[in-house]
């Protein structure tokens, strides 16, 4: 009789792992079909303007000299009709779409490698100022009026300024910004400083730099976001001592 009922135990018991491991073998199915379909609907942007290798005697150099690897490695003979090579870079720092820090302007602010990663990615707001025009750079309530449109901007979100015929901003309208608790900004003209000021005193530089709020120039591609907020990763190489770099800005509309 023991033997009998010991054996239906573990009849009842094999059935029952079954059971669980049918249903785990189920939402696992389901958790991979309803993760494969967040990936499908997720979009992938690229905000970062190609960079054309230029003349040595180009302002905005961007040399690349291409040399046979293995001279790095004497006594190494490569194969006939294999390539395999290094290049030597040689370019001005604010070259591109490029990212600025605080170093640029104040001697003791965080260079490259002292931006915390934090800082450069998250939720970004996307203002259209195309038709915005002044001349004393877009104006405070310009900016408010853009910030509305696009759903308000929120501490610790990356502003991104798709800009027109006016392609900075002004004083005023970079301070509200600052003050709003924006982490980082980016446009997609060749900056924001004031293009009236002789003296390039970096008024609009300094508001953001004295806030620790590092400046991306030369954006590319604003036009093709479909939505207003966006996840964005801007990622520079951390070089210590260095004050800008080219870098890769992606953004992810889900």
């Amino acid at each position: 009789m023991f033997k009998k009922s010991f054996i239906i135990i573990l009849i009842l018991l094999s059935a029952a792992l079954l059971q669980v491991a049918q249903t785990w073998n189920s939402y696992n199915c389901y958790g991979a079909a309803v993760r494969e379909r967040e990936i499908v609907t997720e979009r992938f942007i690229d905000l970062t303007r190609v960079i054309e290798p230029t003349d040595a005697n180009d302002l905005r150099k961007f040399v690349v000299h291409i040399h046979d690897a293995l001279e790095e490695t004497p006594g190494k003979v490569r194969p006939k009709g294999q390539w395999y090579v290094m290049s030597d870079v040689e370019l001005m720092n604010h070259v591109g779409t490029h990212i600025e820090t605080p170093f640029h302007c104040l001697k003791k602010g965080a260079d490259l490698a002292q931006i915390s990663v934090s800082q450069l990615a998250g939720e970004a707001l996307i203002f259209d100022l195309r038709e915005a025009e002044a001349e004393g750079g877009v104006t405070l309530e310009q900016v408010q009026a853009a910030a509305e449109k696009a759903g308000g901007v929120r501490r610790g979100d990356i502003v991104f300024g798709q800009m027109g015929k006016t392609s900075y901003f002004s004083t005023a309208a970079l301070e509200w910004l600052v003050a709003k608790g924006m982490k980082l900004m980016g446009v997609d003209s060749g900056g924001v400083e004031l293009a009236h000021d002789k003296t390039h005193a970096n008024v609009n530089h300094l508001v953001l730099f004295r806030a620790n709020i590092p400046l991306i120039e030369n954006l590319a591609n604003l036009d093709q976001l479909t939505q207003s907020r966006v996840r964005v990763y801007a990622l520079p190489v951390p070089v210590k001592g260095l004050d800008a770099f080219p870098l890769r800005v992606i953004a992810v509309e889900s």
